[in-house]
């Protein structure tokens, strides 16, 4: 069984595989095993993934449901980089809902969700291990994001190191938009501390290391990643719950990894992800506020 799901939530993401699965066969020294599940794609995602791995096939199981799967038995086993197994979804679902089908298989003790427009560096899965096992407390680890520009530009521009709750209940993403120049060590980075590290409010769903176990113990009616919210904020609201919770999520920068985030999308879909954004805002704070 492997130590670590990575667990990767498709929709005509094609462009982005190449570099994906590179940074993910750049990571040794942990046992892991690879889970697609794909949104519907229609730009070839699938059959790239057919033409490059062996795609070993599961049933797209509901975790709120899992009395329906009883007796299928587990997955069969599968080898990381060469074995990807693939959710195939027959309509858009969403990033939560698809993610909850890839948890309700999971078999090992912790999960990497990973955006498809991200790339890992080397180790970075070795070193957010490392740091979540060192404390059973700790629900959910993030690394150092850099933003990756268009055109597969990369300079030190921070595009994430973990979630921060502001005074009035807004949850912003640490650094983002700004240079790293060796500030960027500490949640809070008052003074360049490397390797130090830090507690924060929570992890960015683009690539967040989960304890299944923190998860499994915030899990309701609507599942782990709240299906309602079906993309935008559904990772800002788990780590709120697994903060009331009484779980923690800790920054590390020594895990390094680059984010994509929209480059390429034009200003055609940008009114509606600020609209789905402000929606799922106002939900958040209702479910955890009041």
């Amino acid at each position: 069984m492997s130590k670590v799901q990575i667990q990767i939530v498709t929709w005509n993401s094609r462009a982005h595989l190449e570099r994906l699965f590179l940074g993910i066969e750049k990571q040794t020294g942990v046992d892991f095993s690879v889970v697609v599940i794909d949104n519907a794609s229609t730009d070839g995602t699938v059959k790239w993934l057919g033409q490059n791995f062996n795609v070993v096939s599961s049933l797209a199981r509901n975790p709120l449901y899992n009395d329906i799967n009883k007796n299928k038995g587990p997955l069969p086993n599968v080898e990381a980089t060469k074995d990807v197994v693939l959710i195939k979804n027959q309509t858009n679902r969403g990033f939560a809902a698809a993610h909850n089908q890839g948890l309700a298989v999971c078999q090992a003790p912790y999960v990497l969700a990973l955006n498809p427009d991200t790339e890992l560096q080397a180790g970075y899965l070795e070193e957010v291990l490392r740091v979540i096992e060192s404390d059973s407390k700790v629900a959910s680890v993030q690394g150092k994001l850099y933003r990756e520009l268009p055109e597969g530009e990369k300079y030190g521009i921070i595009d994430s190191c973990g979630l921060k709750m502001k005074s009035w209940g807004e949850v912003v993403d640490i650094g983002q938009n700004q240079l790293d120049t060796g500030n960027f060590e500490t949640h809070d980075h008052p003074q360049p501390l490397l390797g130090k590290g830090g507690d924060i409010f929570g992890a960015t769903g683009a690539c967040a290391l989960y304890r299944l176990e923190a998860l499994k113990s915030v899990q309701d009616k609507h599942g782990i990643f709240d299906e309602r919210f079906g993309s935008y904020k559904e990772d800002v609201d788990l780590a709120w719950r697994l903060q009331r919770a009484g779980w923690k999520a800790v920054f590390t920068p020594r895990a390094v990894a680059w984010h994509g985030r929209g480059v390429g999308r034009g200003d055609k879909r940008s009114w509606r992800i600020r609209f789905l954004s402000w929606r799922n805002q106002v939900l958040m704070l209702i479910k955890n506020l009041l």
